[in-house]
């Protein structure tokens, strides 16, 4: 009886302490897999986990970046020059799809008044819609107004790829390229080829918070990043992938006079025959200097061309300089950017090796005239976003994403 009595006293312990094992393991495992549902990208705000980042310097010295996951815009703050940022913050009244990819990212802009603006593109249901969507903060990023859509058409179609430039006095200029033509036509069965370039203004400040909607110029490259900046008359010059006869995929420029007191006439910039029945997915860049110095880069692979060309412009891009080649062709040189800071001119863009990104640099002390020997500022082996060039006062910075490493900003 005692024995009988010891062995199931014994049975019941090693009940209990397997009941108790399990329950631990149990926990174990549920501990587990929420620590991976956590470091799962789609649950991330690390802008580690992005695949694009877009920066600028605020008017009072600070690095902001933004960038986009899971439906929601996030950004951090630098008050010295990207070494260190705030915690991420999330832009709570964005709740919807955000373009973030290569060619098209969020955008980022400031006036002088604490004002932060931000615009994007919004997928829609059908494959190469989208629509301009625009927020704006009066004090700093502590609040944001709810989205609204910037092209006024009200199509399911292509509106996308938007570049946005603000003034001290908060004048907001966003381009982008816009399908609403090409939907018409196709419902009329008539041919079509490419997309337009559209502009829309505003201020917020002025409460003028209804964006017009001006078409710039039409048979534009459908997914090609557009650039855009300021000269010393106030006046918009843009650049952007034109398509010229039979699919010739060049650049073209256009200033865009204050007021219509002439003309808006596009220039054609690169004249290197790319000819081809696609988006390259490659745009270019322009900086225009204190003197109304147009600085420009872009790529292409034509048949009189191949790779990164720089050329600048005196006089609106109605006569350009003769195009110097930059970067290595041959180890896939792409995806240039370029900014002008006095006589200096930065070029950035990347190469590859098979196995490593490079991050390339070039300067030119003389406003263009001749360049210093290339040299590489940084590699990955994990994948590279498109490299831009930023600037605060007389210094000019890179800032590089590299997607699952994190966000380089260097001093040039």
């Amino acid at each position: 009886m005692l024995k009988t009595s010891f062995t199931v006293i014994n049975s019941i312990m090693i009940f209990l302490l397997v009941s108790v094992a399990n329950v631990s393991l149990a926990a174990q495992q549920s501990h587990q897999a929420m620590q991976l549902s956590a470091d799962k990208p789609l649950l991330c705000d690390k802008v580690s986990c992005a695949k694009t980042v877009t920066s600028a310097f605020a008017p009072n010295g600070d690095l902001w970046r933004v960038w986009a996951l899971n439906q929601r815009i996030h950004y951090q703050i630098s008050a010295d020059n990207g070494v260190t940022f705030s915690t991420p913050n999330t832009i709570t009244s964005v709740k919807e799809k955000v373009s973030a990819r290569g060619e098209s990212r969020p955008k980022i802009a400031f006036d002088r008044y604490q004002g932060v603006y931000i615009s994007w593109a919004m997928p829609k249901e059908k494959k190469y819609t989208a629509d301009v969507r625009f927020i704006y903060s009066s004090d700093y990023g502590k609040t944001f107004t709810q989205p609204i859509t910037v092209n006024n058409d009200n199509l399911v179609t292509g509106h996308r790829f938007n570049e946005m430039l603000v003034t001290e006095e908060g004048d907001i200029s966003i381009v982008w390229l816009d399908s609403r033509l090409l939907y018409q036509l196709k419902l009329e069965g008539k041919p079509t080829n490419g997309s337009a370039l559209y502009l829309g203004r505003a201020n917020y400040r002025k409460n003028q918070t209804v964006f017009s909607n001006e078409q710039l110029a039409n048979n534009t490259c459908v997914c090609c990043r557009i650039a855009m900046d300021y000269n010393n008359h106030g006046e918009l010059a843009i650049l952007w992938r034109h398509i010229y006869g039979d699919n010739v995929r060049e650049f073209a420029l256009m200033t865009v006079p204050t007021g219509d007191k002439r003309q808006k006439i596009p220039h054609q910039i690169s004249y290197d025959h790319w000819q081809i029945n696609g988006c390259p997915h490659q745009g270019g860049a322009i900086s225009v200097n204190d003197n109304n110095r147009y600085h420009m880069v872009w790529f292409n692979q034509g048949d009189l061309g191949k790779g990164i060309f720089y050329a600048a412009s005196e006089d609106q891009g109605i006569t350009l300089t003769k195009a110097i080649a930059i970067g290595d062709n041959s180890a896939q040189a792409a995806h240039p950017h370029l900014n002008s800071n006095g006589k200096n001119i930065d070029i950035v863009w990347t190469q590859y090796t098979g196995t490593e990104h490079q991050l390339w640099h070039q300067r030119s002390i003389d406003n263009g005239q001749s360049f210093a020997k290339a040299k590489i500022l940084a590699t990955t082996a994990s994948g590279s976003d498109r490299p831009f060039i930023i600037k605060k006062g007389k210094l000019s910075f890179v800032s590089w994403h590299r997607p699952k490493i994190g966000h380089l900003v260097q001093v040039l």
